[in-house]
């Protein structure tokens, strides 16, 4: 069985990557309960407060909720604008191939590193597939390369199952 995929992220590719790894992080259980805590200050105090006091409760409010995914976004455009060209995805029972215009890169199954529960690093998301085969890459599998929701789940199945086989 062979697998090919030819596509170029875009901003919105790896915005949504980076808000679904801030959401199941730590980071965002901090993010929620700074802004329900201001939220909860603003409503307390808004009468008592002057015009300065409201404007720095309305914009701490902002912070996580509006101005984060605002420089995220920012960010995701420079990086998809870095890159200028398709990057043509394919996986075989071999191993993945990475091809980008002449550059060609072959990642048998059994060099992927395993992730901690020792299986290999391929992560369906609800808006992609991330390919992880070391710790310096990522390749982002966004939804729209997919004819049906049910190629992304037949690609999964058929890494996970080729990482099994190689002990990843």
């Amino acid at each position: 069985m062979k697998y090919e995929y030819t596509f170029r992220n875009t901003p919105e590719d790896y915005w949504k990557f980076r808000m679904e790894n801030y959401y199941r992080n730590w980071t965002a259980l901090v993010s929620i309960i700074f802004t329900l805590s201001v939220l909860a200050l603003t409503i307390a105090k808004w009468n008592e407060t002057n015009g300065l006091g409201k404007g720095l409760m309305v914009v701490a409010l902002l912070v996580f909720p509006v101005f984060q995914p605002i420089v995220v976004y920012l960010t995701s455009i420079r990086d998809a604008q870095a890159v200028q060209v398709d990057t043509t995805l394919s996986f075989d029972t071999g191993g993945m191939v990475i091809r980008v215009q002449k550059h060609l890169q072959r990642i048998p199954w059994k060099s992927f590193v395993p992730d901690e529960k020792g299986g290999g690093m391929v992560i369906n998301r609800r808006s992609m597939l991330v390919i992880v085969p070391d710790q310096m890459h990522a390749y982002l599998l966004p939804n729209r390369v997919f004819e049906t929701p049910e190629m992304k789940k037949e690609l999964f199945d058929f890494m996970t199952e080729q990482l099994r086989k190689a002990g990843k």
